[in-house]
């Protein structure tokens, strides 16, 4: 036999020995190429979510105003679950166990205003609270709503103001009088 014929022999046994002697195919499992899709340059990588922690002092307290001083600002806090329970940072003066350590004031914005408080241990940014903030705004616009249509009169088109109710004096005082001005010319 020939070098090549032989060659040719060798070649086929060997692959045939390893035809006859390899298992069958198995299903590629799905998680085989999660790697592909995952490293992918082609697709968008979702957000890894930041658990954020939210401190008490940011859940019992909201923002009630802020106000610039010509030593820092003034800061009032409102508990939310008690709105008459309120906390004011003054300059110069304590606050009991809270301590006001940073103001970020937006002036165009002022709903995105915050500010870091401490108690303790403690520290949170708080911010104005939407629901404190919509119940003033539609209180006061009941309010006046009510107003003007107490005063209107429905016999004229025109609507009338009232003068205030004044309570009457007690007997023996007597309604105090406009003092009157005079002023001398010069010649």
């Amino acid at each position: 036999m020939k070098r090549s014929q032989l060659f040719f022999l060798v070649a086929a046994y060997s692959v045939m020995a390893a035809w006859v002697s390899a298992k069958p195919p198995e299903k590629p499992r799905l998680m085989q190429y999660s790697r592909l899709w995952t490293n992918s340059p082609f697709t968008i990588k979702p957000a890894r979510a930041v658990p954020t922690v939210v401190s008490p002092l940011e859940r019992e307290w909201s923002l009630g105003s802020i106000r610039p001083s010509p030593n820092g600002y003034s800061v009032t806090l409102i508990n939310k679950k008690n709105r008459k329970e309120r906390i004011r940072f003054i300059p110069g003066y304590s606050s009991g166990a809270f301590k006001l350590l940073e103001v970020k004031q937006n002036v165009q914005s002022p709903k995105q205003s915050k500010v870091l408080v401490s108690k303790g241990g403690q520290k949170g940014w708080i911010t104005y609270d939407e629901k404190i903030v919509a119940l003033r705004a539609s209180s006061s616009s009941k309010g006046s709503v009510k107003k003007t249509s107490s005063h209107r009169t429905s016999s004229s088109s025109k609507s009338h103001t009232r003068p205030p109710m004044v309570p009457p004096l007690p007997p023996g005082v007597h309604k105090p009088t406009k003092r009157v001005r005079y002023v001398p010319r010069h010649k």
